[in-house]
């Protein structure tokens, strides 16, 4: 075992970003050969800095000192552009966090990948593209061939993801780097990316993530280093951090894990040690949680029907592909729909029916019981304020010339009409609805948080006053603070206001927090249907229960410390992974860890 990577009182800062210190201070670590080191941390704790750091990319702005920065051997700390271009991608491997605006729109994802081995002397076209091809498939990317030819507009989420990932595996390199590479994944594909990863160590590869899921940093960790505000709480062995933590911070990220019985209560509200008990999976009593929305007895009229929805597109070989296939559904006035299912499964196709923006080939989608797709866009027009969208990448929906207060009257605009001083009122109203200060009105999205950024989707959404808002992984990117809060948020305006919510995510965690119903979807078709509590704790289709059988878990420890279970209830701890009820417990146990960790 040889050391890969050693750093020693890395400090890092920007002294002219009105920055008060520096936002990285004396981290120390190092990266051996076969291991994993994960950096976890709040937003803002500097993990990506670090990352950022090891491959030079903080920019020409920043001030990097360490009394030791070696990659494979070699000092880097006084390299230059030109050297770091060099390592990059050949030696250290770098994914990005952000899939959406780290792909060129106007190149296919092969080109992306080509660029890279024509960067480090890989000539013949031949050989790229098979390499091109090999990367995408290890990646865990489903017909690449098909794939390599497709731009990034093309790909869900969690493709454009994978995407990333085959980019920085195209040139072997020795340390790899992955800013949140699991963040945009569905639970069977982010278990097919542990797998790899593996993979990577068994063959001498060193890898750092960054990862605010600490269910996944279980997973593939042998060593955690913790961060907060900048500096190092807690650095050791995965089973020594996350199963007997000694600093506060860290045993606070890890009493966060919400259980089971946490379904209708606040999140962001409940501190460390909150003592609430963990519940049986036989039979669940979520409904009955504070806050949490009713389970209807008798029948409540739908807020939006879809039936019999099919949907097809072609692809750029000209082969004509449904996505949807024959879905049907009906969301309840007042509830939540979560939609779930893996990427490419037509999850966000058919919110794009539900929202009337891409017709279907067949089928229709009622509003109000009234037609609604069946409609032209011209008299869909003055309903249109009536179903609203929260999209997964708030800052990409933006425009990015305006400021918050632009955002908002520009969405007031296809409401109702106000004079310019009742625009400005409601522009607070707005603010204060989700929580953000009246001052932000001034400020750009550039310059908010991603929570401050999605409060804003959520007040852009508000301003038409809508019944109904689609929400397409409102909060995938968040850490679990930010996360916890956003939710929080919208069970209170859905209390408030009576919304109705379709509510789309890959983290089935959050998807079973927030939903009264559920719908699983596969290769464009629903394979299970019902309450919440029925597809999660008695799934009747073999993918549910793969799906729910994916999702990466805790340590003992760590899910044990939320709360002591009382005498009668049962924790979602498996005592056997062969045994389909507890394996199913133990599932939901890890979606809703990533929930709240970091």
């Amino acid at each position: 075992m040889s050391t890969l990577l050693q750093v020693t009182n890395l400090t890092v800062s920007f002294p002219h970003s009105g920055a008060t210190g520096p936002v990285v201070r004396n981290v120390s670590f190092r990266l051996e050969t076969g291991r994993a080191l994960a950096i976890v941390g709040e937003s803002g704790s500097g993990k990506s800095v670090i990352a950022r750091t090891l491959v030079g990319l903080t920019g020409a702005e920043s001030v990097v000192e360490a009394d030791r920065l070696e990659i494979l051997g070699a000092d880097v700390s006084t390299n230059s552009e030109r050297d770091w271009r060099a390592l990059r991608g050949k030696d250290v491997g770098f994914v990005l966090q952000d899939a959406l605006v780290s792909l060129d729109p106007l190149r296919t994802i092969g080109q992306e990948i080509e660029e890279a081995l024509i960067v480090h002397g890989v000539r013949g076209k031949t050989e790229r593209q098979v390499r091109v091809i090999e990367s995408l498939a290890a990646a865990g990317v489903p017909n690449p061939q098909l794939r390599s030819r497709q731009r990034s507009g093309e790909l869900s989420g969690g493709l454009r993801q994978r995407a990333l990932i085959a980019q920085a595996l195209a040139l072997n390199p020795r340390v790899l780097i992955a800013d949140e590479p699991t963040t945009a994944l569905d639970a069977t594909v982010q278990s097919q990316i542990i797998a790899l990863l593996h993979d990577l160590k068994s063959r001498d590869h060193g890898l750092i993530i960054i990862s605010h899921d600490l269910a996944v940093v279980s997973s593939i960790a042998d060593d955690v280093l913790v961060l907060r505000d900048g500096e190092v709480v807690e650095y050791g062995s995965v089973d020594e951090v996350l199963g007997n933590p000694r600093h506060p911070y860290t045993r606070r990220l890890l009493d966060s894990v919400p259980v089971a019985a946490a379904k209708g209560r606040r999140l962001s509200a409940a501190g460390a040690g909150d003592g609430g008990a963990a519940a049986s999976f036989d039979s669940p009593q979520h409904g009955s949680a504070p806050g949490s929305a009713p389970h209807h007895d008798a029948p409540v009229a739908p807020a939006l029907e879809a039936i019999g929805l099919v949907k097809s597109y072609r692809g750029p070989d000209r082969v004509r592909r449904t996505v949807v296939r024959d879905v049907s559904f009906r969301l309840r006035a007042g509830t939540t729909l979560g939609i779930v299912g893996e990427s490419g499964s037509g999850k966000s196709t058919t919110a794009w029916l539900a929202l009337g923006l891409t017709d279907a080939d067949a089928g229709e989608v009622l509003l109000d019981g009234q037609a609604w797709s069946a409609l032209p866009e011209r008299d869909r027009r003055a309903r249109r304020r009536r179903i609203q969208v929260v999209y997964q990448d708030p800052l990409s929906s933006f425009d990015p010339r305006h400021s918050v207060s632009d955002i908002l009257i520009d969405a007031l605009r296809a409401g109702e009409s106000l004079t310019r001083a009742q625009r400005q009122d409601r522009v607070g109203e707005l603010l204060d609805s989700v929580g953000l200060p009246r001052r932000f009105a001034d400020r750009s999205p550039l310059t908010l948080s991603g929570g401050q950024r999605q409060r804003v989707a959520i007040a852009r959404a508000l301003a038409p006053r809508p019944q109904i808002i689609v929400l397409d992984e409102p909060v995938s990117a968040l850490d679990v603070s930010i996360q916890a809060q956003v939710l929080d948020l919208l069970a209170d305006l859905q209390r408030r206001l009576g919304l109705s919510f379709i509510f789309i995510s890959h983290d089935l965690g959050v998807v079973y927090h927030v939903s009264d119903d559920v719908l699983v979807l596969k290769d464009g078709q629903i394979v299970e249907s019902g309450s919440a509590d029925d597809v999660f704790f008695a799934p009747q289709h073999d993918y549910t229960r793969a799906l729910l059988a994916a999702v990466p878990e805790l340590p003992v420890r760590a899910t044990a410390s939320v709360a002591a279970s009382p005498a009668g209830t049962t924790a979602f701890v498996a005592t056997s992974p062969t045994d389909s009820s507890a394996s199913v417990a133990t599932s939901s146990a890890r979606s809703t860890a990533s929930l709240a960790t970091s």
